[in-house]
C-alpha cells in the first residue's frame, strides 16, 4: 500500500482493511463462517476449539485512512467538519486485540492448562476480543461510505482502491505460503494452493484481505443510497444487513448441528463479504453519534455483560445444550458480538480523540502489524521456547508484548523501505 499523508481520518476518504478474529471454520463439512481467531478454529455450534488444517486463522488488512486537506483535528474538524480522528486510535487498539487474540489462542485451547489462572487470562483476553473484526469493518464503512471526491465516478474509486488492497493481498498470500514451506514443511500442489486461496483459507486472518476486497465492490452503490436515503431507511437497510449476517451464521449452525448437509452458505473468496455488510453501513450510521456522559456509563456497563456472556458461553460450552449456541451465536456474526461491537465503536468518540499525531503514525503502521504479526509470534514463541503457546501468566505477557513490539517495529521499518512499503 503507498504512504499515505499523516492527517486526521475524515469521513470523505480512507478505509481500514485488517483486523482479526473470527471463530468458526470454513473446511469442507463445516458451516461456512469466519476463520478462527485462535488459529485453531472453533466448533461453529459450540464454539469449542478443533484443530485447522492450515494452522491459521483472522484478520483484516487494516486500511489506513487518508484525510483530504484541511482534515479535523482534535474534537472538532476544520471548518467545522467533523472529526474522525478517534478511530485512528481505534484501529491500534483493534491490532492489538488481533494479536491477542492469536497470542492467547493455544494457551486457551491447552486442556492441560483449563481452570488455572493463565487459562481464564487467555480465555477472557481473547473470547473478550470478538469484537474486532466487526470494528475494523465498521471503521471501513465509516470512512468509505461519505460523499465521493469531487468528480469521482466508480471507475475512480475503484482503480483507487483496488490498486491499494491488491498489492498486500498478493505480497502476504505469497509470503505466508513461503512461510508454511518454510517452517512447516509445507508442498502443496498448485490445485492446492489455488483451492486453498479460493476458499479463503491460504493462512490465519488472510481471508480478511478477501472480505475488505468485497466490501469495496458495494460502496458506490451504497453511497448513492445512503447519500439520498431517509434516516430511517438508513438503519432500517442496515439492520436487515446485520439480521442477514446473522442469519447465515444462525442458519448454518442449525445444518451442521443437525446434520443436514452442506451450508446454506459457504463463505469463500469471493463471498467472504456479505454477511458482513451489515457491520460496514453500521459505521457509517453511527459514524457521528455522540453519547452523553449518562450514556456513556450506560454503554460501558451493557459492554462488559456482553463480553463477560461471550466468555461465559466459551468457556462453557462443553456443558450448554447445542441449539443454545444455534440461537446465539458467540462469534463475530453473533448478537451479542454485534452489540459489543457497536458499543466499543461508539465509545472510543470522546475517549480516544487526543494524541491525534501519535494516533494517526501508529495507525498508518496496522496494516503491516496485521501483515507480519503471525509469523512474528511463530518466531518469538520458539525464540521463548514457547511453541505450543504461553503456560504462565509472565510467559503470557512477555509473548504478547514482544510480538507487538517486533511488529511494529518492522511495520515502521518496512514502510521506509521503496516498494516493500506498498505490502506495509
Amino acid at each position: 500500500m503507498p504512504r499515505l499523508p499523516r492527517r486526521a481520518a475524515t469521513a470523505d476518504d480512507g478505509d481500514t482493511a485488517a483486523p482479526a478474529r473470527a471463530v468458526t471454520s470454513t473446511s469442507a463439512g463445516a458451516p461456512a463462517s469466519i476463520p478462527a481467531s485462535t488459529g485453531t478454529g472453533r466448533n461453529p455450534a459450540t464454539g469449542v476449539p478443533e484443530p485447522r488444517p492450515d494452522g491459521g486463522d483472522a484478520g483484516e488488512p487494516l486500511a489506513k485512512a487518508a484525510a483530504p486537506p484541511g482534515g479535523a483535528q482534535g474534537s472538532g474538524g476544520a471548518a467545522g467538519r467533523p472529526s474522525y480522528a478517534h478511530l485512528s486510535w481505534l484501529r491500534v487498539i483493534a491490532i492489538v486485540a488481533v494479536v491477542a487474540i492469536h497470542t492467547t489462542g493455544m494457551t486457551m485451547t491447552d486442556e492441560g492448562l483449563r481452570g488455572s489462572a493463565v487459562w481464564w487470562t487467555a480465555a477472557i483476553v481473547n473470547v473478550g476480543s470478538t469484537w474486532a473484526v466487526p470494528v475494523f469493518v465498521m471503521i471501513s464503512g465509516a470512512l468509505l461510505l461519505g460523499p465521493a471526491r469531487e468528480g469521482e465516478d466508480a471507475v475512480g474509486f475503484y482503480r483507487r482502491r483496488l490498486a491499494r488492497i491488491a498489492v498486500p493481498l498478493v505480497f502476504w498470500h505469497a509470503f505466508y505460503i513461503g512461510f508454511k514451506m518454510w517452517v512447516k514443511d509445507y508442498r502443496p500442489a498448485v490445485e492446492k494452493v489455488v483451492g486453498d486461496m479460493l476458499l479463503a483459507r491460504t493462512y490465519t486472518a488472510l481471508y480478511f484481505f478477501w472480505l475488505i476486497l468485497g466490501l469495496y465492490l458495494l460502496v458506490p452503490v451504497l453511497r448513492v443510497f445512503l447519500a439520498h436515503a431517509s434516516a430511517r431507511d438508513r438503519y432500517l437497510v442496515t439492520g436487515i444487513a446485520l439480521t442477514f449476517g446473522l442469519g447465515v451464521q444462525i442458519t448454518n449452525a442449525y445444518i451442521n448441528v443437525r446434520q443436514l448437509g452442506a451450508p446454506a452458505l459457504r463463505l469463500t473468496a469471493p463471498t467472504y463479504f456479505l454477511p458482513y455488510v451489515g457491520y460496514f453501513m453500521l459505521g457509517y450510521v453511527l459514524r457521528d453519534v455522540v453519547l452523553t456522559a449518562r450514556q456513556r456509563a450506560a454503554a460501558a456497563l451493557v459492554l462488559l455483560l456482553a463480553l463477560a456472556e461471550l466468555v461465559w458461553q466459551h468457556t462453557q460450552a462443553a456443558d450448554l445444550p447445542l441449539d443454545f449456541a444455534v440461537a446465539l451465536p458467540p462469534n463475530t456474526l453473533g448478537s451479542v458480538a454485534a452489540l459489543a461491537a457497536a458499543l466499543v465503536f461508539l465509545l472510543a468518540r470522546g475517549t480516544l480523540d487526543r494524541g491525534g499525531r501519535a494516533g494517526r503514525a501508529a495507525s498508518d503502521r496496522v496494516l503491516g502489524v496485521f501483515g507480519c504479526h503471525l509469523a512474528v509470534l511463530h518466531g518469538m514463541q520458539r525464540w521463548f521456547g514457547m511453541p505450543d503457546g504461553a503456560t504462565t501468566l509472565p510467559g503470557l505477557g512477555l509473548l504478547l508484548g514482544a510480538t507487538l513490539a517486533a511488529s511494529f517495529a518492522i511495520s515502521f521499518a518496512a514502510a521506509r523501505i521503496p516498494l516493500l512499503n506498498r505490502a506495509f
